[in-house]
């Protein structure tokens, strides 16, 4: 087990306020989901049509991804101009989305929420590529316990958002859940701009970096060190399933226990803050047992998703057990909290893991393939966890949520023996020292 190093009271201050601005962005991305498919059911839209708001985040992620939106801006401001500008970018947003809700025309508010979700995508890229890669220029160090800190923001954020969203819905509306998302999105805004250090981005060190490395006797950095390793696929398969299944479990607790045992929606929010704690406790958890390395990321990926295969199973319980399928209102919650302290094993742990790959396969880790990896972990696990609201609204139209559950338990299963496999074939132990030299405070 490995000490954890002294932590500067000017760096618990940026950690903190990394912290918060991750948990207001996932308060932003997530307010609506605990009462989207209440209030799109009552103007009869279909569940795999009001799905698709939450999946067309994807296409915003693609196109930040695929055109380097955000890595662009990385090369040229600085991380607390781009982190400032996504906060204000997803207070309009939300103030935006809910007051088009008021439209009469059902099709035209399906239309523009769906748009309005896109470019909430571009940001929402952002989000975690740039914190990422300011931990990477800060934290090199201490990567594993910053970066759990912080993701502990972003999942905590869920649990926020779904039962303040969910109280505020029932008793004021649909405008005022996303006016409060909107408001705390300015101020994680105005504590980025006080307390975010005005350092340059790890992406825009590449340059420099490269020059560093060929005039020593380290490994030259050529088009084929930089070129990505095919074996970073199954990581990403693993935590693509897992990501699935949970967005599966976020998006169909609340119609679940409302449909089938007639429960509020704001009981469905207070289930799902379950989720949050479960995410939070499970991301502090993973950032300092892996920081210590007590296990293998490998090891921290397939805890995961075990974790969540009991709790997909013990929050929508089969059918054919009647007497314990009619105690879900009571198991769910501690059903999604243990599928939430299992999904930051699995997706933080991935990101490293995936460092860890590309380091042995091809001896040497630049700021941009660095960035390009992070880019791609980004695009893997996001990208299935909203097609698990998509997911969800198709197969609960035809199957019960219950057979649903018992279907997507076989993928984390699947995700479990990939981690297994490859805890088995890969032993390099991720060293943060074969990294470029950090910037300084």
């Amino acid at each position: 087990m490995e000490k954890i190093g002294r932590i500067s009271p000017r760096e618990w201050m940026t950690i903190i306020t990394l912290v918060f601005y991750a948990h207001v962005a996932s308060i932003t991305a997530s307010i609506r989901y605990g009462f989207l498919a209440d209030a799109f059911a009552k103007r009869n839209v279909p569940g795999k049509v009001y799905g698709l708001i939450g999946t067309s985040v994807f296409v915003g992620f693609a196109a930040d991804f695929f055109f380097k939106i955000t890595e662009k801006c990385m090369t040229k401001w600085n991380s607390r101009k781009i982190i400032a500008g996504s906060a204000i970018g997803f207070s309009i947003i939300a103030l935006v989305t809910g007051f088009v809700y008021r439209i009469p025309n059902t099709t035209a508010v399906v239309a523009i929420s769906i748009t309005l979700r896109m470019i909430q995508g571009v940001l929402g890229f952002a989000v975690t590529l740039v914190p990422v890669d300011f931990i990477n220029a800060n934290f090199p160090k201490k990567f594993d316990m910053v970066n759990g800190l912080v993701n502990m923001g972003y999942f905590s954020g869920h649990g926020v958002a779904e039962l303040l969203g969910c109280i505020l819905y029932d008793n004021y509306g649909y405008e005022v859940a996303f006016a409060f998302a909107a408001t705390m999105a300015l101020l994680a805004a105005a504590a980025t701009l006080c307390f975010i250090p005005n350092t340059q981005t790890y992406l825009s060190i590449q340059g420099k970096a490269v020059k560093d490395l060929d005039s020593t006797d380290g490994p030259l950095i050529t088009n084929k060190t930089q070129r990505l390793s095919k074996f970073l696929v199954f990581p990403l398969i693993a935590t693509m399933l897992i990501n699935a299944n949970y967005g599966v479990i976020q998006v169909t607790v609340t119609p679940f226990l409302k449909e089938e045992f007639q429960k509020s929606i704001s009981y469905g929010g207070s289930v799902l803050t379950l989720v949050s704690v479960g995410m939070a406790l499970g991301s502090v958890s993973v950032g300092f047992i892996l920081q210590s390395k007590i296990i293998s990321h490998f090891t921290a990926m397939g805890i995961g998703a075990f974790c969540i295969f009991n709790g997909l199973l013990m929050t929508f319980p089969p059918e054919s057990l009647p007497a314990v399928y009619n105690l879900s209102p009571i198991l769910a919650f501690p059903g999604v909290f243990i599928a939430g302290f299992g999904d930051p094993f699995m997706t933080i742990a991935t990101l490293k893991a995936l460092y860890g790959v590309q380091l042995q396969k091809k001896g040497i880790l630049t700021p941009q393939v660095t960035t390009t990896i992070t880019g791609i972990w980004i695009m893997g696990y996001c990208s299935m966890y909203y097609a698990g609201s998509f997911i969800a609204g198709v197969l609960t139209d035809y199957l019960s949520y219950s057979a649903t559950a018992e279907l997507l338990a076989g993928f984390c299963l699947l995700a479990v023996l990939i981690c297994v496999l490859l805890r088995l074939n890969f032993t390099h132990v991720y060293n943060e020292d074969d990294e470029m030299k950090p910037l300084t405070f």
